[in-house]
């Protein structure tokens, strides 16, 4: 492999025929560039200069290898002119909110693989407080979250509201009725989401309406929810998103409670700069979809 640097040696001595006035072109010293075309010659198994007393010439090798040299060193330049025009990709730092499901998530991140080379993503999964706070301190350039009314200094985009359903096995009895009742739970083991931003306001209601639910599993994982329910050993509320085939969610009577999924931004300038940001448009295409009306 041939260094650049022996190049630009050569093509001085070749265009100056002087190897000291070749030296100051290239800002080095007479000996190293000697020491520079020598190594060259090695590496090329070739005479390149007949030195006397009075100037250097090419030899015959020399002659052709010219041709190749300039043909390499332009090829260098260009190669340095095109990347210098290729804009840096835009780094995007996203907040994700723990319990916006995976596939979500999963959808939204290979269409952007395929439709935003100008754009990088750097994403952190958290919860909504924890979100809330690196948006504070600028650790997010924005985040797609649960909106409350405290977020006002977030500039929030509302994207959509779901409803909070209850999420029975296919064989469940009820899995078929379009709405139920609290105490119609009564005998049925719950999945716990921990991790639920409504969890405080699903144990009243059913504490408040007699029904105190024997416990399957408490955690921290939608998908660990999801595998219980599906193999009908428990039920549970989680929003209408995590909405699949292989399970069926109803709506509970009189537990009105939805969420609002929205973006949060760290800074009102922020929502101007990545206005055009492929992740936000597909984000918004996403959740500019009607969610199916049935589990």
């Amino acid at each position: 492999m041939i260094d650049r640097y022996m190049l630009r040696y050569f093509l001085a001595v070749a265009e100056l025929g002087n190897f000291s006035r070749a030296a100051k072109q290239v800002a080095v010293t007479q000996p190293t560039l000697s020491a520079g075309i020598a190594k060259l010659e090695r590496q090329l198994g070739a005479r390149l200069f007949d030195r006397d007393t009075r100037r250097v010439t090419l030899t015959p090798a020399g002659s052709r290898f010219l041709v190749r040299a300039r043909r390499m060193a332009a090829e260098y330049e260009l190669a340095l002119q095109e990347l210098a025009h290729v804009p840096q990709p835009r780094v995007l730092r996203v907040g994700l909110l723990n319990t916006i499901p995976g596939a979500i998530i999963e959808s939204l991140l290979a269409a952007h693989r395929g439709n935003a080379a100008n754009e990088v993503l750097e994403m952190l999964d958290g919860s909504e407080r924890d979100l809330a706070e690196r948006l504070d301190r600028g650790r997010l350039d924005l985040a797609l979250t649960v909106l409350r009314p405290h977020h006002a200094r977030f500039r929030p985009e509302p994207l959509r509201s779901e409803r909070y359903m209850m999420v029975l096995p296919i064989g469940h009895p009820l899995a078929d009725a379009e709405v139920i009742e609290a105490e119609q739970l009564a005998g049925d083991r719950m999945v716990v989401r921990r991790h639920c931003e409504a969890l405080p306001e699903i144990s009243r209601f059913f504490t408040e309406r007699g029904v105190r639910p024997r416990f399957v599993l408490k955690t921290t994982s939608d998908a660990r929810v999801m595998a219980v329910v599906r193999a009908g050993q428990g039920v549970g509320m989680m929003p209408e998103s995590f909405r699949e085939p292989q399970a069926r969610f109803v709506r509970v009577k009189d537990f009105d409670l939805q969420r609002e999924i929205g973006l949060l931004y760290a800074a009102e300038s922020d929502a101007l700069r990545y206005a055009d940001s492929p992740f936000l448009a597909l984000v918004r295409a996403h959740y500019g979809r009607a969610l199916p009306v049935r589990g």
